[in-house]
C-alpha cells in the first residue's frame, strides 16, 4: 500500500506525522512525506530516514503556504497555487492509495491535489487534528476528507457529520520507549536535584525565555536544590544561558534538542507552551506542568488545549499577559510562585503526573495506521 503523509512546517505537525510514517513503514507499506522547506523539517527527517530502505520512505518538499493578513493575499495565492501544482505532480507520480493530512500548510493543498490527480477518485483521504480547536487548514481539508482523526475528544464537534475517531496524538518512537535511566548524566546534570524542563515548542519561545529569566531571582531559595534544562531557540540561547549563570543556577541551555527523551526523562516538572504535540509528549512521560499558552495561536487553540489538562488536574495554567504585569503581579513573579508551589508539594506533583498519564494515548500511531489501512482497502 502507498501512503502519502502531508506534514511539516512546525514540530506540532511534523513529529506526529513522522510517528505514523514509522509505524506504516514497520507494517511494510511504502510511505512518502510531504514537508516544507523549513530547517526544522530537514533536521527531524535526517534521523527518520537514516539507515532505512530508500524505497520504504521518501520525502518531497513543497512550497510553504501561510495566510497571515489580507495585505499579503496575493503572495498567499501565488504560493498556494505553486504548492497545489507540486502536490498534483507528487500524486500523479506516487499514486497513493491513501492520503493523511496532519494539518498546517502542506495539508490542504495535498488534500485538494488528490481530487485533481489521475488517480484522485481512488485515493482515500484522512486528516488528523491534534488540537482541541482545529486550525484553518484542517477546517478546509475536513470538507474533503473521508474520515477525521482527532487527538482530543473536544475537537470532534467542529467537523459536523463527518465520521470522527478519537485516536490521540502520536509521539515519536524514542519517546514511546519510556524514561532513559542515565538521562541526568548524559545531560550533565545531577541526579539528586529537582529538574525543571523549560521549553517553548520545537523552535523556542522568546516570551517564555524572558519570563523564566525574570523568574529566577524569585526562585533564589531553590538555587542549591534545583537545576534546569532549557530549550531556548537559537536567537535567545546566549541570553538565556547568561541569565542562569548570573543567577547561580545550574542549567543545560540548548537552542534545540534532538534527543527529547533525555530532557523528558530527567525532568520532574515542565514549563511549556501548550501545543498539542508538546502536551502529548508531556502526557507520555507523566510530567506535571506549568502551561503558558501562545496567545496568538489560531483559534486560541493552545489555551483550549491547556484547559483540557488543567481540568484534568495535570497542569497549572498561566495566561501570557499582554504586558509585563498582570493583575498587579509581575508575570515572572507569578511564574516563580507557580513553580515554587509545585516544588514544595511532592504529593501534588505525583497526582498531577498520574493525571497527565491518563490523558496520553500510548498507541495513537497504531490507531491511525489501522484507520489508514481500513480506508485504503
Amino acid at each position: 500500500m502507498k501512503v502519502l503523509i502531508a506534514c511539516g512546517g512546525t514540530g506540532g505537525h511534523l513529529f506526529p506525522g513522522l510517528a505514523v510514517a514509522e509505524t506504516m513503514r514497520q507494517r511494510q507499506h511504502q510511505v512518502k512525506l510531504l514537508v516544507s522547506e523549513k530547517a526544522i523539517d530537514t533536521t527531524a527527517l535526517a534521523a527518520l530516514t537514516s539507515g532505512c530502505d530508500a524505497s520504504a520512505i521518501t520525502v518531497q518538499t513543497v512550497a510553504a503556504v501561510g495566510y497571515d493578513s489580507w495585505r499579503r493575499s496575493i503572495r498567499f495565492c501565488s504560493r498556494l497555487t505553486r504548492a497545489f501544482g507540486e502536490c498534483v505532480d507528487v500524486c500523479n507520480e506516487f499514486q497513493p492509495d491513501v492520503l493523511l493530512g496532519m494539518g498546517g500548510f502542506t495539508s490542504a493543498p495535498a488534500m485538494l491535489a488528490t481530487r485533481w490527480s489521475r488517480k484522485g477518485r481512488r485515493t482515500a483521504t484522512l486528516i488528523h487534528e491534534s488540537n482541541a480547536v482545529p486550525g484553518k487548514a484542517n477546517r478546509a481539508a475536513g470538507l474533503f476528507a473521508n474520515h477525521v482523526a482527532v487527538g482530543l475528544a473536544e475537537c470532534a464537534r467542529f467537523f459536523g457529520r463527518k465520521p470522527v475517531t478519537v485516536t490521540g496524538t502520536p509521539v515519536r518512537a524514542t519517546l514511546r520507549a519510556g524514561r532513559v535511566a542515565d538521562a541526568h548524566g548524559r545531560l550533565g546534570l545531577r541526579p539528586n536535584r529537582l529538574t525543571i524542563l523549560v521549553m517553548g515548542g520545537s523552535q523556542g519561545a522568546h516570551m517564555i525565555n524572558e519570563l523564566m529569566a525574570g523568574a529566577l531571582p524569585w526562585l533564589d531559595e531553590w538555587r542549591g536544590q534545583t537545576q534546569f534544562v532549557h530549550l531556548s531557540g537559537e536567537r535567545d540561547e546566549a541570553r538565556v544561558r547568561d541569565a542562569y549563570e548570573r543567577s547561580g543556577f545550574t542549567a543545560n541551555v540548548m537552542s534545540f534538542c534532538s534527543q527529547m527523551e533525555l530532557a523528558y526523562s530527567a525532568a520532574d516538572l515542565a514549563v511549556a507552551r501548550s501545543g498539542a504535540s508538546t502536551l502529548a509528549e508531556i502526557a507520555a512521560f507523566g510530567l506535571p506542568a506549568v502551561l503558558i499558552p501562545f496567545p496568538h495561536a489560531c483559534g486560541d487553540h493552545q489555551l483550549h488545549n491547556a484547559r483540557v489538562f488543567e481540568r484534568a488536574g495535570a497542569a497549572n495554567l498561566i495566561e501570557q499577559p499582554p504586558r509585563a504585569r498582570s493583575g498587579g503581579v509581575a508575570a515572572d513573579e507569578q511564574l516563580a510562585q507557580s513553580i515554587s508551589v509545585l516544588l514544595r508539594d511532592d504529593a501534588g506533583r505525583q497526582r498531577m503526573a498520574r493525571a497527565a498519564r491518563s490523558l496520553g494515548v500510548i498507541d495513537a500511531e497504531q490507531r491511525i495506521a489501522t484507520l489508514l489501512e481500513a480506508h485504503a482497502n
